[in-house]
């Protein structure tokens, strides 16, 4: 097992930080800017702990170190835009997979990448493509900024996204032992295998995380999947972002936009169908 490396407590210089939030930078889409809309001035955070993320470091060390994840403990930090890092570690390897530049998470969001790994991408790269998985592409983690786009009508329109609380995520695909490369921009739909192992793993996901994105989701993620810990998703309200296929227990992601936060009232009868009537245009 890899030697783990844990911060003895002394603050890395804010330049450092900065450094390592911009690794983070492109988010959730390689695609261009987001759409407009500015990071609230201040966002109040409560009930943002999951169990893991509540953990004791002393735990934490334990479970990370028992799924063989390289990383360093990071100091905590509170900007004054509302993004928050709060038992944050960088990541750089997981057991024999590294990780093509270091990723700043939580303890949880690095435990249950860690699970991932273990459990669902080593396994299924060896069953699929008959060779190690040797890196994960990382698209980004840490960045302190609002959700990209604006879907259903605006629903999220100015909230912080999860990667402003080293929350989440993104990766645009993962390398092999013998030298190939598994992309989502480019094997998503692919043949040989491909299809089969992005379905098998990201179904997986939305077991592991709480949130899970695919390119099935929208534009914005055509090119990667999005992972995160949201504690507002813990337990039975999981995001599984894959269309027509979904972890037990989770939320469809197409299914629960239908008609957010209302039911339809239904009499049971057939509505007689209206006749189309033409207007006249009026003359000036």
């Amino acid at each position: 097992m890899p030697a783990t490396k844990i911060a003895t407590g002394l603050r890395p210089p804010l330049l450092a930080i900065s450094i390592i939030a911009g690794l983070g930078a492109a988010g959730c889409s390689n695609l261009g800017a987001p759409l407009e809309g500015e990071t609230p001035s201040r966002q109040v955070q409560s009930g943002r702990q999951t169990p893991a993320q509540s953990l004791a470091h002393a735990e934490a060390d334990k479970q990370l170190l028992a799924l063989g994840i390289v990383y360093r403990r990071l100091p905590d930090e509170d900007s004054d835009r509302g993004c928050v890092i709060e038992n944050g570690v960088e990541v750089s390897r997981i057991g024999n997979v590294k990780l093509t530049r270091p990723a700043l998470l939580t303890q949880d969001m690095a435990i249950r990448l860690g699970r991932w790994v273990k459990d669902s991408l080593e396994p299924e790269a060896q069953k699929t493509y008959r060779t190690q998985l040797a890196a994960i592409d990382v698209g980004g983690s840490y960045s302190c900024r609002n959700i990209y786009g604006k879907p259903f009508g605006g629903r999220f329109a100015g909230r912080l996204s999860e990667h402003a609380f080293a929350n989440a995520i993104d990766i645009g695909g993962f390398k092999l032992a013998d030298g190939r490369s598994v992309e989502y921009l480019h094997h998503w739909s692919g043949k040989d295998g491909a299809r089969e192992f992005f379905l098998a793993t990201s179904t997986s996901a939305c077991e592991i995380f709480n949130t899970t994105l695919t390119p099935d989701y929208d534009r914005f993620h055509r090119n990667h999947i999005h992972i995160d810990a949201s504690p507002k998703k813990e337990g039975d309200a999981k995001f599984c972002g894959i269309k027509g296929r979904f972890a037990p227990g989770s939320v469809p992601a197409f299914a629960r936009y239908k008609v957010p936060g209302k039911k339809v009232k239904t009499t049971g009868k057939k509505q007689p169908a209206k006749k189309a009537t033409s207007k006249k245009k009026r003359t000036a």
